[in-house]
């Protein structure tokens, strides 16, 4: 019941004082309301691994053929200020340390209906290649019957082909780098990698061109729940942007007419 609730909490982007009131008002709503305190205290000690189950138990309501998946990052403001505030804050503030940084979280997608099958959450500081690993944990883990992956130039390296094609048995159609200047000047212009070195002749075009879609899952979460996280803590944060993914796909599944 808590889980749901919180579930509900970050689709309607209310506080938890306002949730608590929405939900005492709702009669579909059966058995006790937790008060906005125990919410508060549960959402602080819910594991994150607990979470992750939660989103492929619910992804994986609608699966059991060839998904092509799509991987993107995007960010979340840690802070609400307006952006006014802060280039007014950054004027005055010769330092420029004004605000928190952003939680930058990698999302694996369903190009076919739009379902968030892996979600992780990190620091800005964290490159985007360094996470696809921790996203083929989770669809190993979820059990999805992965046929390729599509990702951006961030993602080209040798080991992510690897690993996707190793642990997941799918193929990954990932653009390669533009080659350096200076490489080019000194003939060293051989691309490291077999797999990447294939993408240069076996690089499928039109199943690449489907990896818009996790940047419009991207914006269908923000546009309704917001673009901003709260938290102390890096854990807190990914807490928050797990509950939006789940909300999300109980929501597709509501889209595509599955009974929960």
């Amino acid at each position: 019941m808590k889980i749901g609730a919180l579930i509900i909490r970050q689709y309607l982007d209310v506080s938890f004082r306002e949730l608590c009131s929405i939900l005492s008002s709702l009669k579909a709503w059966n058995g006790r309301i937790p008060d906005h305190s125990t919410l508060v205290k549960f959402s602080s000690r819910v594991d994150t691994g607990s979470l992750d189950k939660v989103l492929q138990a619910v992804a994986g309501m609608l699966y059991g053929r060839g998904i092509t998946a799509a991987v993107d990052s995007t960010g979340f403001s840690c802070s609400g200020a307006s952006r006014h505030f802060v280039k007014r804050l950054k004027e005055m503030n010769s330092t420029g340390s004004v605000r928190r940084g952003f939680s930058k979280a990698s999302l694996a997608v369903d190009t076919d209906i739009k379902m968030i099958l892996a979600c992780d959450c990190v620091g800005s500081e964290h490159a985007d290649v360094k996470r696809m690993t921790f996203l083929v944990d989770d669809l190993v883990e979820g059990g999805f019957n992965i046929r390729c992956v599509v990702a951006d130039k961030g993602y080209d390296a040798e080991y992510v082909h690897v690993e996707i094609k190793e642990r997941l048995n799918a193929v990954a159609f990932i653009p390669v780098r533009k080659i350096e200047p200076a490489r080019i000047e000194s003939k060293k212009v051989t691309t490291k990698g077999f797999n990447r070195g294939r993408m240069k002749f076996f690089f499928d075009q039109g199943t690449y061109d489907r990896r818009f879609q996790v940047e419009t899952v991207n914006s269908m979460i923000k546009r309704k729940m917001g673009d901003t996280v709260y938290g102390r803590t890096e854990p807190s944060r990914h807490r928050g942007v797990l509950f939006r993914c789940i909300a999300h796909n109980i929501r597709r599944l509501m889209d595509v007419g599955h009974s929960l």
